[in-house]
């Protein structure tokens, strides 16, 4: 496998987060998390639990097997 896996799910979490326009203060505030943890998932540099993943998922309006 190619790359770390937190840093692979972070910069899907970013890509899909721009394509649909959002600020990373805005995506957060959708997602009911902190701006800088969402920051710190798109950077790899932490591992969200399942239910932050539901949450990211959810607020991209996708589920969750489509975010990975």
């Amino acid at each position: 496998m190619k790359g770390c896996v937190n840093t692979l799910f972070g910069k899907r979490v970013a890509e899909l987060r721009r394509a649909k326009g959002l600020s990373q203060e805005v995506f957060a505030d959708k997602c009911g998390i902190h701006r800088t943890y969402i920051g710190a998932v798109e950077r790899g540099e932490k591992s969200p639990t399942l239910n932050t993943v539901a949450k990211i998922a959810d607020a991209l309006g996708i589920t969750i097997k489509e975010l990975f």
